[in-house]
């Protein structure tokens, strides 16, 4: 096996590895936006994730920050911390769970508390309990989402946030920290990786899209792994609305 070859599969090694991890969260922890890890992702040290730029974010308003308690404390080991429906309890339900972070970039807080009050966002689990969300009032159930909608902009496909998170576990080893394509690996690829700081992702996002589930463009493609068979497709979306941040620092 050739050592570029070798140096593929070291990688599709870590990335399995790191998704096969879930990250852990103290209940009713404080939720800091820009640094949250995913229950999907290993639990990253500090100085790893502030390594990357950050994301720019809105000021919480009064509903959204006790939105922001209620949902840590009721909401976030089922939904994530990221509202997409991959938290560490997830799996414990029969069907898939909403995604509440893409349905608030969508529709308005009160038709997704209208759904779930009516049965219509959120099941029971497997042995047939109640989701948790049932113990809050109508109001607490409002401004939970409330918090939701802080996560991404309106009508935006992707979390920048979250994908700040993924971008910190996956890609900095190659693209650099700030991802000019200097990563610690990038000397031992045949070819550099790619300037993400160059990378128009408000103009060219479909493309972007398909050509990092793909495993990136031809001349990359031997030794990209192919993010489709490690991300979900929202996670896809989530790391593409990440890369203006890089731009911005460029």
């Amino acid at each position: 096996m050739g050592s570029w070859r070798r140096r593929r599969v070291a990688v599709l090694a870590l990335a399995a590895c790191a998704v096969a991890c879930d990250a852990r969260r103290r209940a009713g922890a404080e939720h800091e936006d820009t640094v949250a890890v995913s229950a999907q992702l290993p639990a990253l040290p500090q100085e790893r994730v502030d390594s990357v730029p950050p994301v720019a974010a809105a000021p919480l308003s009064a509903a959204q920050s006790e939105g922001r308690n209620l949902y840590n404390a009721y909401c976030w080991t089922c939904h994530g911390l990221f509202g997409h429906g991959d938290g560490p309890a997830a799996r414990g339900f029969r069907e898939t769970l909403p995604d509440l972070g893409s349905a608030s970039a969508r529709i308005s807080i009160d038709q997704i508390a209208r759904r779930m009050r009516q049965g219509r966002m959120g099941t029971a689990s497997a042995g047939g309990a109640e989701p948790v969300w049932h113990a809050l009032t109508t109001e607490e159930l409002r401004k939970a989402i409330d918090y939701v909608t802080s996560f991404a902009p309106r009508g935006a496909r992707g979390n920048p946030a979250a994908g700040r998170l993924l971008y910190a576990t996956y890609c900095v080893h190659c693209h650099g920290q700030r991802g000019a394509g200097d990563g610690r690996l990038a000397a031992t690829l045949p070819r550099r990786p790619l300037d993400l700081r160059t990378v128009d992702a408000a103009g060219r996002a479909d493309q972007l899209f398909a050509s990092i589930r793909g495993g990136g463009s031809p001349e990359h493609a031997r030794y990209m792994p192919d993010w489709g068979r490690v991300f979900s497709d929202q996670q896809l979306w989530d790391l593409i609305a990440y890369l203006p941040a890089l731009r911005a620092g460029r």
